[in-house]
């Protein structure tokens, strides 16, 4: 069955909060029919397998976990909506009120340029260099400074900390994105769901500050002039406007304030308390500084934030899929899904000769499902010692569907290169798997890794790479599962696959 969910924001928010939940949950299943269950969902969405976030979200749609509902996530989402309609809406009263304060005229006083271009549009360009800056990869350490100052008045900011309040002592919902122990994964993600609403904010501010100046343009007689205390004369003044005006001045030339009306409109404050125009200006003249005004508007406010809320949304939503895919437990998942181990028999060349399975339909690329094991033959690399067991664990390694073809000693005593040969041998010879036998009670240590990275980028992305757990006499502890599967979670790897061994008599 092919997965066609939507990939927006809202969808995969509501899929990273339910598989967080789900995968707690999930810890009591028992790990066999886990592994059945897993492979048989698999193999439906086996379409999607390139495709991390989309495999998942079709895992959730079809997995049935005892005490589990997504009603976290439901509410997280619905949080996530209405903070955003509310941003809007906050955004459009704070434009209109602010132009209608910055454009109040009561028909003595004309209204300073100046003030309003201070007011309206530097800021705006302003802010938009500050996101630029902050939007930058690996800006977040280096301008943290100026983030912790915007965020008194940060629109993001603010939300996310109404949501905070909103969730306290509730199942987690939004504040996933914000959480410490899974900050690696979760913050990029975070980072742009704060960008994303404050952009949001931004283009509903300037949509009503641009209706605010049409409703006043159209229905009442706005006067504009300009007056500075500072030493800019006119042709400095106009000068300045022009570069204001580059965006538009091809395009609506009548837009760029002429020479002639930054003469007619400048004005001189008296001790009087009036004001003396030089030289005396109409009512039509007063009235033509609009236009620029609306263009200035348009070009520093609101066509930037449109686009830089596109970016953000894009942004969000690779952050919210990379983040589902990388969650604690969702690697394991993965490999369960896509592995040919635990619960398959391999098609083609993996199937073992004799094997259950191995007449199957030689065309079908899908390997089929069964519950008796795996046939699968690959080369089996003992770890520190553990090839000196090789005949004791080979028994135990055929209870996992693991057919050892050959035996390689790797790690201990053996030199760096002698482990990096191994590896360039085992890649070449493309075989359906490689196996890697390791003593549970030993934590994974440095040149362990190492040895796996060089596996994978050697071998390939899909390789199917498989730990096997060794407990010696008694069954691999709990604790040492766990310390195991923590450590190689860190890894990214959907192909990277952690089995444990019975114990050998």
């Amino acid at each position: 069955m092919r997965y066609t969910g939507t990939m927006t924001p809202a969808a995969l928010l509501t899929d990273l909060i339910a598989l967080t939940t789900a995968l707690e949950a999930d810890g009591a299943t028992d790990t066999r029919r886990r592994q059945q269950r897993d492979r048989a969902i698999g193999k439906e969405l086996h379409g999607q397998r390139k495709r991390p976030a989309r495999q998942l979200s079709g895992w959730l749609r079809r997995v049935d976990i005892a005490d589990w509902r997504p009603s976290g996530a439901h509410a997280g989402v619905h949080l996530y909506r209405v903070l955003g309609v509310s941003l809007a809406v906050l955004g459009l009263a704070v434009g209109w009120t602010l132009a209608r304060g910055v454009l109040s005229y009561s028909g003595q006083t004309p209204i300073n340029i100046f003030h309003v271009v201070s007011a309206l549009v530097l800021p705006q360009i302003l802010l938009l260099v500050v996101w630029l800056l902050l939007a930058l990869p690996g800006a977040s350490a280096l301008f943290s400074g100026v983030r912790a100052t915007l965020g008194v008045v940060h629109p993001g900011r603010l939300a996310q900390r109404f949501a905070a309040r909103l969730e306290r002592g509730r199942t987690p919902g939004l504040q996933l994105l914000w959480t410490q122990h899974q900050s690696r994964v979760m913050t990029p993600a975070g980072r742009w769901l704060v960008s994303y609403w404050s952009q949001l904010f931004a283009v509903w501010f300037n949509v009503g500050a641009l209706l605010a100046l049409a409703y006043l343009t159209a229905f009442s007689d706005l006067a504009f002039a300009w007056s500075t205390t500072l030493n800019l004369d006119n042709a400095e003044f106009h000068r300045l406007l022009q570069w204001l005006s580059w965006p538009w001045h091809n395009l609506y030339p009548q837009a760029v304030p002429s020479r002639e009306l930054i003469d007619a409109s400048r004005f001189y404050r008296l001790q009087s308390g009036g004001f003396e125009p030089a030289p005396p200006l109409s009512a039509a003249q007063l009235g033509a500084w609009w236009p620029f005004l609306f263009l200035a508007l348009t070009s520093y406010g609101l066509l930037p934030r449109l686009v830089t809320l596109l970016v953000s949304w894009l942004r969000l939503r690779v952050h919210l899929a990379r983040a589902l895919a990388h969650i604690a437990g969702a690697a394991e998942l993965l490999a369960r899904m896509n592995s040919p181990l635990v619960t398959t028999v391999c098609a083609h060349d993996d199937v073992i000769a004799g094997a259950p399975g191995a007449n199957a339909d030689a065309s079908d690329p899908v390997p089929s499902a069964r519950t008796d094991g795996v046939a699968m033959a690959c080369p089996v690399v003992g770890w520190s010692g553990t090839y000196a067991q090789r005949e004791r664990l080979a028994p135990r390694l055929r209870g996992l569907g693991i057919e050892p073809l050959d035996w390689q000693d790797a790690g201990g005593g053996r030199s760096l290169h002698e482990d990096r040969t191994l590896v360039a041998s085992l890649c070449q010879k493309r075989q359906s798997g490689v196996a890697v036998v390791v003593r549970a009670w030993e934590p994974p240590l440095l040149d362990f890794i190492d040895f796996l990275r060089d596996l994978r980028r050697q071998c390939g992305a899909r390789q199917a790479i498989v730990v096997a757990l060794w407990g010696g006499e008694h069954p691999v502890a709990t604790r040492d599962s766990e310390v195991w599967r923590h450590a190689l979670r860190q890894l990214h790897d959907p192909y990277l696959h952690v089995e444990t061994l019975e114990p050998t008599p």
